[in-house]
């Protein structure tokens, strides 16, 4: 055995500890401010640190000699590390949590790693951080015992694993909500912000080699509306609902999982309809999906025509856009009216292999409408292509299939404006058509260099009192208002205007932008978890009235809300948004399970509920709202997974 030096050796395992309880410290600063690491989750996370460095530990003393095990020390936490610092800097990108099934999407990152690589630099201050216990351990790594375990430090570890048990068992049994994270319920971003990245990054890879089977009970839970009174003269709406017989679907279903689907959704009564119901049948439909557009971009006298609208027609005060993987997922829910699941993402609906009889170029088909769809950029990026199709749109013009040769495609980002002028003419003389944009001027980075709608609208704000990056992002979605206001002129001119409709919705706010940034252009104070996801959707025509909406809503109840309106038949049930125009609830959620209502806001990760001013809300009404969340988020994974809609249609 190789002699130490005469000066005091430290144990390895204490170093481990150490050096995993720092690096999870520092995320907490990192990406959620100084005062998180006051939280109470850090002594949780402390506890469940104890058998990772262990484990950690066992694996660097494996061999004799004292210089294998220190390589394999150094490989060990060069990987850690990075995936310490890969945590930090995909948080500040895209604000949603590091996991490996981060890398079925790894295209993403390929696609625009121009602007991962400015990330990068900008944030090589937390890489470093996170990369200080690696440095100090190559440089004193001679006053760390790295020989092989003997029988006393064997003795010394079993003892800590006697302590550690206890203490785990008390910690996690001790919440109840804590306890369903850790054995019932797959929730990542959760999983990172009470336990911790390391364990939570464990319960990812043991479920991502083995499998898990969230345990969901199916219950159907519903709020009763104790504002409502009851009017005699109150006309009595029907749901919007179809005649589906679930009892014969649970009669022949042997699938257990499926049945309960079955008894779930025939159990439920829907929304119903109101005096909104086909108030816009038979128009035209324009959409378009707002690139990372958010009320903080939406200005009088920078972006007027989207002021305009999202001020008349119908105006949602509380309408939220739950960050939830970036675009792919903001569309998915934006599409389906459902909660968008990363596994769910990379495995069905990129495929295109689920059945979408309420696909939004589908239903539009079915009415004889022409349906196309639009984007700048790669059609193929992230298998567009493919998912749209799945949804009824056959046809999908872009670039890399003949844009190209309308506009210029060789810019980044490209114009919405030129989107629009080169392709209004292939829709604009239909008889009847419904019309998908993808915009793209509004993507990130908002920087003169790497944004060349920024800069090509730079002179509009660059005498603005604000940050670069404030004015980076103005500018950009100036083109998106000039593309608004350029269709509305189009329409105008075709005469189609009257009999149109548009709606703009976002896929998430730019969560590229620093909260500093964020609140620098917001008119009021928006924290990091809820508000900072306040937004606005804009469903208007020329010819309405201005309806104000103040009940909660968000991005999955848009698709209920449209088919309503255009009286399209559907079944609510099987949407988990509802017609934000219904007397349900309205409810929006985010990833991490926290939620807010018309009554308050709850913040999962400290179990904590804020009630609005003078509202006063029942003992069980939180522990309802999360069922309903928790429902609706397994039912939304449930219903892709099974192809649910494909066994009740086909």
């Amino acid at each position: 055995m190789e002699k130490e030096k005469e000066y005091k050796v430290l144990n390895l395992v204490l170093v481990v500890y150490f050096t995993l309880f720092y690096m999870e410290l520092m995320f907490k600063v990192l990406a959620f401010g100084l005062t998180s690491v006051f939280d109470i989750s850090v002594i949780k996370i402390a506890i469940l640190l104890i058998p990772i460095s262990i484990i950690l530990t066992l694996l660097c003393k494996i061999f004799r000699k004292r210089k294998i095990n220190f390589i394999i020390y150094l490989i060990l936490f060069f990987i850690i590390s990075a995936w310490f610092s890969g945590s930090f800097v995909f948080k500040k990108v895209f604000n949603t949590y590091f996991s490996i099934s981060v890398f079925k999407l790894s295209d993403q990152a390929l696609a625009f790693k121009g602007t991962v690589i400015l990330e990068i630099i900008e944030n090589i201050y937390g890489i470093l951080l996170m990369f200080i216990p690696y440095i100090f351990t190559i440089i004193f790594n001679k006053r760390i015992n790295f020989h092989r375990i003997n029988k006393k430090s064997s003795l010394l570890y079993l003892l800590m694993l006697i302590i550690y048990i206890p203490l785990f068992y008390l910690e996690i049994y001790k919440s109840n909500e804590e306890n369903k994270l850790w054995y019932k319920i797959d929730n990542h971003a959760l999983n990172v912000e009470k336990f911790g990245v390391s364990a939570a990054t464990y319960l990812n890879i043991k479920r991502e080699i083995f499998g898990f089977e969230e345990q969901f009970d199916f219950e159907n839970v519903y709020i009763e509306d104790d504002n409502h009174e009851e009017n005699p003269e109150e006309i009595v709406y029907g749901y919007n609902t179809m005649d589906i017989d679930f009892d014969t679907l649970i009669n022949n279903e042997s699938n257990t999982t499926v049945k309960n689907m079955h008894e779930y959704f025939k159990n439920d009564v829907g929304t119903k309809k109101n005096k909104y119901t086909g108030m816009f049948e038979g128009k035209n439909l324009i959409v378009i999906m707002g690139e990372s557009l958010n009320e903080i971009g939406i200005r009088e006298d920078l972006t007027p025509t989207l002021y305009k609208l999202s001020n008349s027609g119908f105006v949602f005060n509380n309408f939220y856009t739950p960050v939830n993987l970036s675009t792919i997922g903001g569309e998915f829910q934006d599409l389906t009216g459902l909660f968008a699941n990363l596994s769910d993402l990379s495995s069905y609906w990129r495929k295109g292999t689920n059945y979408f009889p309420f696909g939004l170029g589908t239903v539009f088909n079915n009415l004889n409408y022409n349906t196309r769809a639009y984007h700048a950029n790669y059609g193929t990026f992230q298998d567009r292509n493919v998912y749209l199709k799945s949804i009824g749109f056959d046809y999908f013009l872009y670039r890399g299939n003949g844009l190209e040769d309308l506009m210029n495609c060789n810019l980044w980002p490209q114009s919405d404006l030129d989107l629009i002028n080169s392709t209004y003419n292939e829709w604009i003389n239909d008889e009847h058509f419904m019309t998908y944009y993808v915009s793209v001027s509004g993507h990130m980075p908002y920087s003169l260099n790497g944004n060349n709608m920024s800069k090509k609208n730079w002179d509009l704000v660059k005498d603005l009192d604000l940050s670069d990056e404030a004015k980076g992002y103005l500018a950009a979605n100036i083109e998106l208002d000039k593309m608004v206001e350029s269709l509305i002129n189009k329409l105008t001119e075709a005469g189609k205007l009257d009999d149109t409709v548009i709606a703009i919705i976002p896929d998430h706010y730019p969560y590229d932008l620093d909260m500093e940034v964020i609140n620098e252009l917001s008119s009021y104070e928006k924290d990091s978890v809820i508000e900072v996801n306040h937004s606005s959707l804009i469903i208007w025509n020329n010819n309405m009235e201005k309806v104000e909406v103040d009940k909660v809503a968000s991005q999955l109840d848009f698709i209920p809300t449209l088919y309503n309106l255009f009286n399209i038949e559907y079944d609510s049930r099987l949407f988990m948004g509802k017609d934000i125009l219904s007397d349900t609830e309205g409810i929006a959620y985010f990833t991490n399970l926290s939620w807010v209502t018309n009554k308050g806001i709850y913040y999962a990760s400290g179990n904590k509920f804020v009630p609005n001013d003078g509202v006063t809300v029942s003992e069980d009404y939180v522990e309802n709202i999360n069922k309903i969340v928790s429902n609706r988020i397994n039912m939304s994974k449930k219903i892709i997974d099974t192809d649910y809609y494909r066994k009740v249609f086909k």
